[in-house]
């Protein structure tokens, strides 16, 4: 005997929602024949699936075990579903791409204005993201078909294509006493006021150990500020350090509004964009996934050094886009623990 279909749909969106009214409703059922859905998976499994709370349910360990198994079954019949209407067409009308928040510039959003201009009909929705885990549970869950994120997912379902390192820079006002300064200390890092904390931000730092992030930087002076653009406008008010993605405040460089710093904290991040294995994505998706790859210079690998063996018959200056099998799928360390 196995979890029914209609079943497994209930735990699912009970299991997201956290209230049962509200899947319910969804469902277009009534609560009473959504609870008896649920008692009859629970018994079918032979495990409580949900706790019940003052307000909604919440799901157990042995829940949420189970629907990282089970909910690529409900993702890949509504990909089917998908696919089976755009037969022929090799479109993708509904398309939903999710990234961290500093990752939505032109390299992004560049391919995705030309992926519309192509289509008529078709539509992008945009999500952004603080953490990089969160992309990865929503493309495992289908609410993504594309996720740009800061690490490289270990999932064996999803799918991890290297786009490039990132800087990631200590910035300051120009005014700042630092400002001026050769090389940083880390004394003076810890003696300075930092808008955000630093150690929250989960950067792989090279060079600063494990205890230092979890003990010392805990005890560094930071204002809880969790945005990037309240960051970096604090940070050219004069108010204190920010530890921020380079490529997302080179206008305030240009213009001087901030300064970059020589700090033991400079580091880089790889970038990757993830997508679930075997996902319906359509001829005009995978055109879509390439040309952001170009836009990221994704011809070169991890580090900056260019791939060998190459050659599609670009011309001179062109970008040659190629399938996304030839990219390499790691960046240094792999990216692995690089948050968000």
């Amino acid at each position: 005997m196995s979890v029914s279909l209609a079943e497994l749909k209930a735990i699912s969106l009970a299991a997201r929602h956290g209230s049962l009214s509200k899947t319910a409703a969804l469902l277009n059922i009534t609560q009473p024949a959504l609870s008896r859905r649920i008692t009859e998976a629970e018994h079918t499994l032979g495990v409580i699936l949900f706790k019940r709370m003052p307000r909604g349910v919440q799901p157990t360990p042995a829940c949420l075990a189970f629907l990282r198994h089970a909910e690529i079954a409900l993702v890949s019949i509504d990909e089917g579903v998908e696919a089976a209407r755009n037969a022929g067409e090799h479109e993708l009308k509904k398309l939903a791409i999710g990234a961290i928040e500093v990752m939505f510039d032109d390299r992004l959003l560049a391919p995705c204005r030309n992926y519309l201009a192509r289509h008529d009909g078709a539509s992008i929705a945009f999500r952004s993201y603080s953490w990089s885990q969160e992309i990865g549970h929503d493309l495992m869950s289908g609410q993504l078909k594309i996720g740009l994120c800061y690490r490289k997912n270990g999932d064996a379902q999803l799918e991890s294509i290297w786009l490039e390192d990132d800087r990631i820079a200590v910035v300051c006002a120009a005014s700042h006493p630092l400002a001026q300064e050769g090389r940083i200390t880390m004394e003076q890092l810890e003696a300075a006021q930092w808008i955000g904390n630093p150690a929250a931000t989960d950067v792989a730092f090279n060079t600063i150990s494990d205890d230092m992030r979890s003990g010392r930087m805990q005890i560094w002076k930071t204002m809880h500020v969790g945005t990037i653009h309240a960051r970096v406008r604090l940070a050219e008010a004069g108010f204190g350090l920010a530890l921020v993605r380079r490529a997302s405040i080179l206008p305030n460089l240009i213009s001087g509004t901030l300064v970059e710093l020589e700090t033991p904290l400079a580091t880089t991040m790889p970038i990757f964009l993830t997508l679930r294995r075997g996902a319906y994505l359509g001829a005009m998706t995978e055109l879509l996934i390439n040309e952001i790859q170009a836009a990221y210079g994704g011809v070169t690998g991890p580090g900056g050094a260019a791939e060998v063996g190459v050659d599609d018959g670009a011309g001179a200056g062109e970008m040659p886009v190629r399938p996304r099998s030839s990219f390499p799928v790691g960046g240094p360390g792999d990216g692995a623990g690089c948050h968000p």
